[in-house]
């Protein structure tokens, strides 16, 4: 059963405001932030409906069986007429988006950088795994999110780690998405034991391409002179073989050319291949989301295999709950 509360945010008063919503809508994508939309049935008397005491700037808290699904802060709030109310809900990543800053790093460990920011503005932090990629950059006039976005694809390039980013119970939790594998569950009714999601999939599509794909990937090092030196370069001959010559080139700063290769192949390894972008409807649980691993075998389509969840949209009418995924190859996640 799910509940949403209303909090207002002075702390003053909580309301059950499940009587009076629509329907409820939560999403996530491989961003810090995610967001929540609902709608407030309204009517003009309200001596024969209850008042609605939503205003912006109050906090919203989705549960569902006693658990914390989703906390945000009401930020917009739309009318017409004599329709229902529709609010947009951001979690407090939100506000890591909308500031600007400067920060300068002298060769500190991303994870101490990512630390200092989330600490600066005020994010309780959850879990930051230790980084060591040396963060030696000037950051001016960027969001903290920009910022942190940033520092995560240098770690991800020199380590080939790469790290989800969310909010859960209002603290932020960076995770190793290769951990993150969801296997989503849901129950028809409360007599009745849980099913697997996948056993009975709504809706299906599945698109294959080699837009995307690069089959040869040159890493470039900048020398004093200005000029630009080939450090390393990788290929996967078959595919060349097969699609033809596509190729990419990255730069690097000098002091990491000993890693050059190692980067390229990590480079190599996702790129070079076919890319899926696959959607799945399914029943819904709370548990799957953005930057989780889900396994799927959906026969009719041909999806078979471990897929990374880009986006999740929850759903929530009359307590019936489903969602609607966005999937891809792990590795083609850029």
């Amino acid at each position: 059963m799910f509940k949403l509360l209303l909090i207002k945010n002075d702390a003053s008063r909580t309301y059950d405001i499940t009587p009076i919503t629509e329907s409820i809508t939560w999403d996530s994508n491989l961003s810090m932030m995610s967001a929540m939309e609902f709608q407030v049935i309204w009517v003009d008397m309200e001596r024969f409906f209850p008042k609605n005491p939503c205003d912006l700037g109050d906090v919203v808290m989705l549960m569902e069986d006693d658990e914390e699904v989703y906390r945000g802060i009401i930020v917009t709030e739309g009318r017409s007429g004599r329709a229902a109310i529709n609010y947009t809900v951001y979690d407090y990543a939100w506000y890591l988006g909308k500031s600007k800053s400067v920060y300068q790093f002298n060769k500190i460990a991303a994870s101490d950088a990512i630390s200092k920011i989330l600490k600066d503005f005020g994010m309780l932090i959850g879990k930051v795994p230790s980084m060591n990629t040396p963060i030696d950059e000037i950051y001016l006039e960027k969001s903290p999110a920009e910022i942190i976005e940033d520092i995560l694809q240098k770690h991800e390039r020199r380590t080939g780690k790469r790290f989800n980013a969310e909010l859960r119970k209002g603290k932020i939790y960076f995770d190793e998405i290769k951990d993150l594998v969801v296997k989503g569950t849901f129950r028809l009714a409360d007599n009745l034991g849980n099913r697997d999601v996948m056993s009975v999939p709504l809706e299906a599509d599945r698109t294959r391409t080699i837009e995307s794909m690069r089959n040869r990937v040159k890493i470039l090092i900048e020398r004093e002179d200005s000029q630009y030196e080939i450090a390393a370069s990788v290929q996967n001959d078959s595919l060349i073989k097969k699609f033809g010559l596509l190729e990419d080139t990255y730069k690097i700063d000098a002091e990491d050319a000993a890693k050059a290769r190692e980067v390229a192949r990590i480079l190599l390894g996702r790129l070079a291949r076919l890319q899926e972008t696959n959607t799945l409807r399914l029943m819904g649980d709370s548990a799957v989301k953005a930057g989780r691993l889900l396994d799927v075998n959906e026969p009719i389509t041909g999806m078979s295999g471990r897929y990374m969840i880009m986006t999740a949209k929850h759903t929530v009418s009359n307590q019936i709950h489903t969602m609607d995924l966005e999937l891809v190859l792990p590795e083609e996640v850029k």
